[in-house]
């Protein structure tokens, strides 16, 4: 479950943002993802010509979005750690407003072990 750390917390947001976009069938346009991160567009697109110089994804041409195999791998694994970090703080009786703001900053430092721990415990 080791995430590439090549990936800046900034990357893993934007990595995120399209993998649940592409679950919720949505299109992945650079329009889109900005508006799923409620961000500028100027800094989505310079996110998204950082994560190409990764080759985490592509672009073709009239702006259409796809992931690498190597993209999405780390991007079903930023989503499987929010997952079950929010799943986790969710038995604890946290409200999911919270637990979704929480797990958001929480995902980005959470250690292997501290992650299987949640899973474990999710999973009871």
């Amino acid at each position: 479950m080791k995430t590439m750390r090549k990936v800046s917390k900034a990357l893993e947001d934007y990595l995120e943002a399209l993998y649940i976009l592409e679950l919720e069938d949505k299109p992945l346009h650079t329009t889109s993802v900005a508006n799923k991160l409620q961000v500028s567009k100027p800094a989505c697109t310079k996110a998204m010509k950082r994560l190409i110089e990764l080759k985490y994804i592509d672009q073709k041409l009239y702006g259409s979005i796809f992931f690498t195999y190597q993209g999405r791998n780390i991007a079903k694994e930023i989503y499987h750690r929010h997952t079950i970090i929010k799943k986790f703080l969710m038995s604890l009786g946290i409200d999911r407003i919270t637990s979704e703001s929480d797990c958001c900053k929480i995902e980005h430092v959470i250690s292997d072990k501290t992650l299987r721990a949640f899973e474990k415990h999710t999973k009871k």
